[in-house]
């Protein structure tokens, strides 16, 4: 799945005209803490709630802020959406912009919306297996990761990265939707990553999950 597919119906983006006042009322309507804002159909940035709140007048229109208020918080819209779960965490806003490959507005994306479709999506009822790779973390490129996943047929549920200690190297765990694992895991290979170890999920995620913890306690993480 990508940004696309998790654009929001509910979104309106602001305009630049808009007062302060006007922002703020949208957001509370909308229980979100940041909006997109445009300028004549072109992406601004994203303003924050709290931002807004501690200007002293609520009157002035949005173009009036300094510009670093607007936060380039968009994604592309054939981001995975692993990639756009990560874009929340980086730019500090409940709602990213969705921007086509020239950079026009598509819509936006609800942190609450992505992250409840995404649980729906990584339910551990799901049959699969995990590989846990070892790399720098320099290495580490979701997209390419996510295409080897893809051209093996199977899709990625749940990936979770731990930080080997005193070192620049990562972890990297990755759930996949697909058991036989056997074609991924020689493409990781062709492309030199370390696979430290391989699950085949055929009872429960209690068992991966039993089974992941006993690595870490393995490598002293």
């Amino acid at each position: 799945m990508v940004a696309e597919n998790y654009i929001s119906l509910s979104i309106n983006p602001l305009n630049s005209s808009d007062t302060l006042a006007h922002a703020i009322e949208e957001m509370l309507h909308h229980g979100t803490q940041s909006l997109p804002v445009l300028q004549d159909g072109e992406f601004l940035g994203v303003v924050r709630l709290e931002d807004l709140e501690n200007q002293l007048d609520d009157l002035q229109s949005l173009s009036s802020l300094t510009p670093e208020l607007f936060r380039p918080a968009y994604v592309q819209v054939d981001s995975h959406e692993l990639e756009v779960i990560s874009a929340f965490g980086v730019f500090k806003c409940d709602v990213l912009a969705v921007l086509d490959r020239n950079g026009l507005y598509l819509g936006s994306i609800q942190a609450s919306e992505l992250l409840y479709a995404f649980a729906q999506a990584i339910s551990f009822k799901i049959p699969g297996g995990a590989v846990v790779l070892e790399l720098a973390s320099a290495d580490y490129h979701l997209s390419q990761i996510a295409q080897i996943a893809e051209s093996g047929d199977a899709r990625i549920v749940a990936l979770y990265i731990t930080e080997i200690p005193g070192s620049n190297r990562i972890l990297l765990t990755i759930k996949l939707n697909k058991e036989n694992l056997d074609g991924i895991l020689q493409t990781f290979e062709r492309y030199n990553y370390d696979i430290r170890a391989v699950f085949a999920q055929t009872k429960s995620a209690v068992d991966l999950m039993q089974r992941y913890n006993l690595l870490m306690k393995w490598i002293n993480i």
